[in-house]
């Protein structure tokens, strides 16, 4: 839970820079980084909270394996699913809601049934635990694309 939260505060710190962009790094600007890792980590979340942990099946994925054990999500070989790509116009006040609730689902999530999971496209049923690793792989994901546009 620890690295999530350095993970958001560093978000944080580059609201400011949100409409800097770098071509040769994303077709996205820094706004669109946060606002994505944010929209991932809130929806994320909240589907898992709404799981039953009952139904929670464990089974090998060598995508998640792979994902989790390099720490790594290649650059550019997947796209964001639509539910989690920006609808409206990012502003700093948007991303800094985000933040807050994120900072408050965080919490949340740290406190619930360590079998509640959320079902994601390609590793299939993530718990608790392999969510918080998922989020600190995907944020860093993002935020080393942010370092490299402000290069």
């Amino acid at each position: 839970m620890e690295k999530i939260v350095k993970q958001l505060a560093e978000l944080s710190t580059y609201i400011p820079q949100s409409d800097r962009q770098n071509l040769a790094i994303s077709n996205a600007n820094i706004g669109w980084q946060i606002d994505h890792s944010l929209r991932v980590m809130n929806q994320v979340i909240t589907a898992l909270l709404s799981s039953n942990p009952t139904e929670y099946k464990p089974k090998f994925n060598w995508r998640k394996s792979f994902i989790f054990f390099t720490k790594k999500i290649p650059r550019g070989k997947v796209r964001a699913p639509k539910g989690v790509l920006p609808t409206e116009e990012i502003t700093e006040s948007s991303l800094i809601s985000s933040v807050e609730q994120a900072n408050k689902n965080i919490v949340l999530l740290a406190n619930c049934n360590p079998n509640h999971f959320f079902v994601h496209p390609f590793f299939g049923q993530v718990n608790v635990r392999d969510t918080f690793v998922f989020m600190e792989v995907h944020t860093e994901h993002h935020l080393k694309i942010i370092r490299d546009i402000c290069r």
